[in-house]
């Protein structure tokens, strides 16, 4: 029997069942438009997807009207260092008589520029955000320097309800004798809606410790009020730095106004030191938001703006 499995001569090897010359050639086409189908497809669903997601970022910037964010002109939001070193930035208006009796949304008439007399590396300043508007306003924070960073929060992101006040923490990362910088509160979404904090930081004392958020300490405290230099208090007291506890009848000594939790940050001291009470002390000035607003069961402090005068009796370390 002769055939193509015994013979000796070279022939075409048998074509499988099913098959034939131009069956190959049809699958390699259809499979090549079947590509090219998926390719178009996989363009228009990524297309699509652009096109929705700019939409939707049009749509974002679009619902956001600039006059919403302004009050009397200005951009409805305002920041200012706790320390009382504050005056105004560029000499571009007066610093007000009496903080107390204005009668407009804002603490101050406008931007200001504040000292820092630091304490070495690791030291830290609270700056506090006023927003003086009705509308939650949601805030980036940054600074124009690398020896400083924001570190509470850490995102540098601020939501602030209408008509009160949150507060960022600063911490110097390096000795610096002297420099000038910018803490500066943009909104996300509106072009050239930033407001400035001029800081002029100076170097003090180097200390070891520098007060952090969520730290426990022991002060002693003195305050008074601002426009009359009435002093309402002196005494010593536990606190946990930027912490805002829940106020419990049972244990009201817990609980303190906002502003004197986040007034401790930054005090320093050095490691044996924190133990008898020997560290720095700086003052604090607090306007009503962070102290006693619209309390009248606080006078003589009721809506006043209070000065704190901070120092460490002790610190857990």
């Amino acid at each position: 029997m002769s055939g193509p499995w015994i013979s000796d001569e070279p022939e075409d090897p048998p074509v499988p069942l099913g098959l034939n010359e131009m069956a190959i050639p049809r699958a390699a086409i259809l499979a090549s438009l079947a590509t090219i189908a998926m390719l178009l497809l996989s363009i228009i669903w990524v297309g699509w997807g652009a096109y929705t997601f700019l939409s939707q970022m049009d749509d974002a910037f679009a619902t956001v009207d600039e006059s919403s964010l302004k009050e009397d002109g200005r951009w409805s939001w305002e920041v200012m260092l706790l320390f009382d070193t504050c005056e105004p930035k560029d000499d571009a208006w007066n610093w007000p008589e009496n903080l107390s009796a204005q009668d407009e949304p804002f603490w101050l008439p406008g931007e200001v520029s504040c000292e820092w007399r630091h304490q070495g590396a690791g030291d830290r300043a609270v700056v506090a955000v006023n927003n003086a508007g009705n509308q939650t306003l949601e805030l980036m924070a940054s600074v124009n320097t690398d020896s400083v960073s924001i570190t509470e929060p850490s995102s540098g992101l601020l939501t602030i309800d209408g008509d009160s006040t949150e507060l960022l923490a600063l911490e110097l990362n390096s000795n610096v004798d002297e420099e000038v910088f910018l803490v500066t509160l943009t909104h996300p979404t509106v072009e050239g809606a930033s407001v400035n904090l001029e800081v002029r930081l100076f170097a003090g004392d180097d200390w070891s410790l520098h007060t952090d958020y969520g730290d426990h300490m022991n002060v002693h405290y003195k305050v008074w009020i601002s426009d009359t230099g009435e002093q309402l208090d002196e005494g010593d007291l536990p606190v946990t730095a930027g912490s805002e506890p829940t106020c419990d009848a049972g244990a009201p000594s817990v609980c303190y106004i906002k502003g004197f939790h986040w007034g401790v940050i930054g005090l320093d001291c050095d490691v044996l030191r924190c133990m008898i009470g020997d560290g720095t002390t700086h003052t604090v000035i607090l306007p009503p938001e962070l102290a006693y607003k619209d309390r009248p069961d606080r006078e003589p402090a009721n809506n006043q703006w209070l000065v704190f005068e901070l120092s460490v009796n002790e610190l857990a370390i």
